[in-house]
């Protein structure tokens, strides 16, 4: 059997994860859960999603298979030479479980009560969920949805008779984009491909009053849509499946009232209210969006219904019109700790600016509307001198300025790190609030990003919504991303480490769709990047067209090579080492482009002039050697690189290439060792590679098949 799902990343086996079909409606989900699935803790184990099941459904996986974990399925195999075992498993419909097996035994109902038996068909009769489970060769279907015996063998059968291999060929396609992504964040994509998995189950079809597909928010007590929940939502979807964040921004748009108010939770089936506005962000996830798809008509249909909306919005944070805005809320509040009544505070007025800035933005990229004056002029004028002269504390060198009723405060905390989602706040006010973060490694208001690396997902001090922003504003005014970067490191490892403890812990993973959009964003912000196919110059061009590089960046570049250049030349004809700024700019160059002996050249005077620094150098310098082929030459860099970074990855996997292909198997395997044991939760996909070469090695290979495609990931080229 062809093990379609094979390509795409596995993830170990969840208990309590449930099984929806996709395109189920949240009234089907809420009102019949005997008609879902959940897996049980034995992995292969499956049984309806009630309090108390009188059956289960096994199905016996081979220990050690790798695993797909779906919203509406699993896969599971395991490959050994031409000993290949596993199942596919899939829900199409509410109360159908459909899927074929190979190699394992046979699929079997479990359960107290007593199973009628014949001629392949198991029949449970019970109160709760009644089964029939179906088996033809190596294909099988469970029914839970018919409440006699002969109607649900008409619907086994009917399923029995349709090609499986179709469907789940269909169900990769859907996933085509998040698979393409997945293959750009290969350091984490377990964990990835759980988050995407998550966001997909959420999603809901036109329902009740809800006009346009939308993504069921699991925080309320009852099923529906937040907008609030919907920025992180769009921002990930954008990165997976454009289409489907432009219909849930359309969904929101379109639920507004006459007079332009979005309610902030909206349910297909009950009333709402719109007293309480969302937060104002919805046009910067436009343009967002818009930055992905360049879909006219997508912009055409939005700008109108979003203007609407912050007309509305504009009016509701300053409804006497006295030109300064306040939260009307505490739950409206980006920091519900600080509402008071009427108190106005920097972190609205820079919201509301910036929604008109992407508004505006956004308007001059439609054709239909381009030749319209920009739009709330007037009212952005406003929103400018309140940040700059109403907020701006020129004693504390901080937008820590608040007004309570006309009486000025200081307030400072997180709001006053917000001007810098404004990306044409004045640069030297946004250095004055740049550099104590530099320096400490706090936000204003003392919040430390280490706070952020926490092993527990129940900490809500500081919610995502507030990371989420301090990403989107560290991207538009941090100058060289080195705080970007950091704080997404951290944040990062910090949800690896949950991930992880999750699993080996409890075997469960509590994780609803805002919080897996969020990790998907940090993901994407971090940029744990390899080009899958066209080795590093790929990654180099990948990166040119993420950031849609023109002909002004190419000058820059351009003037910076020249530069460097005539440094270079300066240097040469003083005698004197070069920079080590200098001389690692071109050894990146040279690796980036594959010059081979211009890399090592590079190299080679980094580890002679600076010994100390070189450790990048050992790195780019060992890989070259290893790939070609110069095995005893690499040994000692890699030796050396893993005494001063004895946990990075990359390094441990090299050395023990060099090794094998040396015949130092027991050298080599104390390596991988420790990279399949330190890394088996975080990389599970190229830990089973690496498992590949140890059993080859076993055999006595010195030289594993295509090794060199080990170079594909990008911690083979980063130090960790």
């Amino acid at each position: 059997m062809n093990f379609i799902f094979r390509t795409y990343p596995s993830h170990p086996w969840l208990a309590d994860w449930t099984f929806e079909p996709r395109g189920c409606n949240s009234s089907m989900r809420e009102n019949s859960p005997g008609l879902f699935f959940r897996a049980a803790e034995t992995v292969g184990r499956i049984a309806p999603s009630i309090d108390t099941p009188e059956w289960v459904l096994q199905i016996p996986i081979p220990q050690n298979s790798g695993i797909n974990v779906l919203f509406n399925g699993f896969c599971a195999y395991f490959s050994r030479k031409k000993d290949h075992r596993g199942a596919e498993v899939l829900v199409p419909e509410p109360g159908v479980l459909w899927g074929r097996t190979t190699g394992i035994p046979g699929v079997t109902l479990a359960a107290e009560l007593p199973i009628e038996t014949a001629d392949g068909v198991q029949w449970l009769d019970c109160d709760s969920t009644p089964a029939l489970l179906a088996i033809r060769g190596d294909r099988f279907c469970l029914v839970t949805k018919m409440r006699l015996k002969n109607d649900a063998m008409r619907l086994a059968k009917s399923y029995l008779a349709r090609d499986f291999e179709e469907l789940v060929t269909q169900e990769l396609a859907a996933r085509d984009g998040a698979k393409k992504l997945f293959e750009d964040m290969a350091h984490h994509d377990a964990l990835a491909v759980i988050s995407a998995e998550s966001m997909m189950k959420a999603l809901r079809p036109a329902e009740g009053n809800i006009p346009l597909p939308w993504s069921q928010s699991s925080t309320h007590g009852v099923a529906g849509l937040d907008v609030n929940e919907l920025i992180p939502l769009v921002q990930a979807w954008r990165l997976i499946d454009p289409a489907i964040a432009e219909q849930l921004i359309s969904c929101a748009l379109k639920l507004q009232t006459n007079a332009g108010a979005i309610p902030v939770f909206f349910s297909p089936h009950t009333t709402y209210s719109v007293i309480e506005a969302p937060k104002p962000l919805l046009a910067k996830a436009i343009e967002a969006v818009w930055e992905i798809s360049r879909n006219d008509g997508f912009l055409e249909t939005v700008l109108p219904l979003e203007r609407r909306h912050l007309q509305w919005l504009l009016h509701h944070f300053d409804p006497k019109k006295k030109g300064i805005h306040c939260w009307k809320s505490k739950e409206e509040c980006v920091v519900p700790g600080l509402y008071q009544s009427d108190l106005a505070t920097v972190d609205l007025t820079v919201l509301l600016l910036t929604e008109i800035d992407a508004l505006n933005r956004l308007r001059g990229q439609c054709a239909r509307y381009r030749a319209d004056a920009d739009y709330f002029a007037e009212e952005r004028a406003q929103l400018v001198h309140n940040l700059n002269n109403q907020f701006w504390n020129e004693a504390h060198s901080a937008f820590d300025k608040a007004y309570l009723r006309d009486n000025e405060r200081i307030l400072g905390g997180f709001p006053s790190f917000l001007p810098l989602l404004w990306n044409q706040l004045e640069s030297g006010r946004k250095n004055m609030i740049l550099d104590p973060i530099h320096e400490s490694g706090l936000l204003p208001g003392g919040l430390s990003v280490l706070s952020w690396r926490k092993s527990a997902m129940d900490d809500d001090s500081f919610p995502i919504l507030q990371q989420l922003l301090t990403f989107q504003a560290l991207q538009i005014s941090d100058p060289n991303g080195s705080l970007l970067l950091d704080f997404s490191r951290i944040t990062l490892q910090g949800f690896v480490e949950w991930h992880t403890l999750s699993l080996e812990k409890d075997h469960r993973l509590s994780i609803n769709p805002a919080m897996a959009a969020f990790i998907m964003n940090v993901q994407a912000i971090r940029q744990y990047r390899y080009h899958a196919k066209g080795g590093i110059t790929g990654a180099l061009f990948k990166l040119m067209r993420k950031v849609k590089a023109d002909r002004f960046d190419l000058v820059a570049i351009a003037a910076t090579l020249f530069t460097l250049f005539a440094v270079h030349t300066m240097y040469n004809l003083l005698k004197t080492p070069p920079p080590l700024e200098m001389l690692q700019a071109e050894m990146n160059s040279a690796y980036a482009n594959r010059d081979a002996m211009l890399t090592i050249g590079w190299c080679r005077k980094i580890i002679q002039y600076y010994p100390e620094d070189a450790t990048k150098a050992r790195l780019l310098a060992g890989n070259i050697l290893l790939l070609q082929g110069y095995f005893q030459e690499a040994t000692p860099l890699f030796e050396q690189i893993r005494k001063d970074y004895p946990d990075s990855p990359g390094p441990m996997i090299a050395l023990g290439l060099c090794l094998q292909q040396q015949g130092a198997f027991k050298e080599a395997e104390e390596n991988y060792n420790e990279f399949c044991y330190i890394f088996e939760e975080i990389f599970p996909t190229l830990v089973g590679e690496i498992n590949q070469f140890r059993q080859l090695m076993q055999e006595g290979f010195r030289s594993p098949p295509k090794w060199q495609k080990i170079y594909r990931y990008q911690l083979m080229h980063e130090l960790e």
